[in-house]
């Protein structure tokens, strides 16, 4: 859930103004374009409905949009005979199991794109696999492409086969990147499989799109506990609980991200085990060694401080092309840093590095997050989608500066790197004021 650095070039937030009068297609897109581009724009929404300007369909397409389906029914169901307020209430009732009053509201759904569209969206959201696939045939030649292959990647993942559903899902992002459906069901299978990080990337885009998911909040706040973010954890919890308070499994997990962030720890200790671990993931390209040296080591795939020192001389030694010169040169540059090889995992726990003899690495090369030049802060503040870190990882790239030290040709170079990830590093490096080198 990602905050935009540049808030001020959002549109407008006033949803009094964004819904007055009559509900068109143009309004419904404007509104939810002005809201639904940051986790504090949805803070304003729910601001807003506690205000007096907050009344009649406009307040209805706000709960909806919120998913707060059942106080959204009554307002949207006074101003049902307009299409567009049909479609957000068909898909309050879907979001509530209520498929009758689905198919009462759609009733050109074999003729209608939009109806078409909505009901099958509605026995997705219900998970009538049954019925979704004795209907689609009906109303096919009404979808356009993207919606053709999302189903059919429905109908593959209801029938258990996600590789060719993530294959779908896939397709149909590479042509339309912000298909919520896609993106909602994608993340599941790649949160299924284990690959937390792409999945907290797509459930965060799948939430940027109106009417929040239930689910797929929950989900984010799982990810987030797991990765001991439990004050955004607990944000999305509390967002699946204004949505459906009765939300047990929401409730749980929001009692238990609280518990974890009230829990006592012990700052001094943290700070040890930061400079520790700080220190061991060094990488060996920081120190100054012989080509021979750099060389047998990255073919022993010994890539950091912290794989250097759980090696044995023996081991190291073993190694073609690697004597006593090398052997030298490496123990002489860990007993600078108060280590030694052959060290197991048990003494360096105990040990507490890096207090003796400040500082342990270059201080200029390292990120600072408290520097007001944004050259020196670390790279992770730029929040690059899965694929543009992947690149940055494989070229070590630590600091915001060291980024934009690189030309379009150096990351165009790089596999899987293409355009697309181009244009986001260099708008994000532009928030920042920088820009690629040349």
């Amino acid at each position: 859930m990602t905050d935009s650095v540049a808030d001020a070039s959002l549109p407008s937030l006033d949803p009094s103004a964004l819904l007055a009068g009559e509900l068109t297609p143009n309004k419904l897109d404007a509104f939810k374009n002005a809201v639904f581009h940051t986790v504090d724009r949805l803070d304003d929404l729910r601001m807003w409905l506690s205000s007096p300007m907050a009344k009649g369909t406009a307040r209805g397409v706000a709960l909806w949009a919120l998913g707060r389906h059942q106080e959204a029914l009554p307002l949207l169901q006074s101003d049902k005979a307009n299409p567009v307020v049909a479609l957000c209430l068909a898909s309050s009732h879907a979001a509530l199991g209520n498929l009758d009053e689905v198919v009462k509201l759609l009733q050109k759904r074999e003729s209608d794109a939009a109806q078409a569209l909505a009901w099958l969206r509605a026995l997705d959201t219900v998970g009538d696999g049954e019925r979704l696939a004795a209907e689609l045939p009906k109303v096919q030649s009404l979808l356009g492409a993207n919606d053709r292959k999302y189903f059919e990647g429905r109908g593959r993942e209801l029938h258990r086969d996600a590789e060719a559903a993530i294959a779908c899902y896939d397709a149909v992002l590479a042509e339309d990147p912000n298909h919520k459906q896609a993106l909602f069901r994608l993340a599941v299978n790649v949160d299924l499989r284990g690959e937390d990080e792409e999945a907290r990337e797509l459930y965060e885009r799948a939430l940027m799109a109106p009417p929040v998911n239930v689910s797929c909040v929950v989900n984010l706040g799982i990810l987030y506990e797991d990765m001991g973010n439990y004050r955004r954890a607990m944000q999305c919890f509390d967002l699946a609980l204004q949505a459906n308070p009765d939300n047990a499994r929401a409730r749980l997990f929001r009692r238990d991200a609280a518990a974890a962030l009230n829990m006592y720890y012990d700052e001094d200790q943290e700070r040890r085990d930061d400079k520790r671990n700080k220190l061991l993931r060094t990488p060996i390209n920081d120190f100054e060694l012989s080509v021979r040296s750099r060389n047998c080591l990255a073919k022993m795939n010994i890539k950091s401080l912290g794989d250097l020192v759980k090696k044995t001389e023996a081991e190291l030694l073993s190694y073609k092309n690697f004597g006593e010169t090398s052997l030298g040169e490496i123990k002489e540059i860990l007993k600078n840093k108060g280590l030694r090889l052959g060290m197991t995992t048990d003494e360096l726990m105990s040990k507490d590095l890096g207090e003796a003899d400040e500082p342990l690495v270059e201080t200029e090369d390292l990120p600072d997050p408290e520097s007001p030049d944004p050259s020196k802060r670390p790279i992770s503040e730029l929040d690059l989608s899965v694929r543009s870190r992947r690149i940055v990882d494989l070229l070590k790239i630590r600091t915001i500066g060291d980024l934009a030290n690189k030309t379009e040709a150096e990351l165009l170079a790089c596999p899987n790197f293409g355009q697309t990830s181009l244009n986001e590093i260099k708008t994000k490096l532009d928030e920042f004021g920088l820009s690629l080198r040349g």
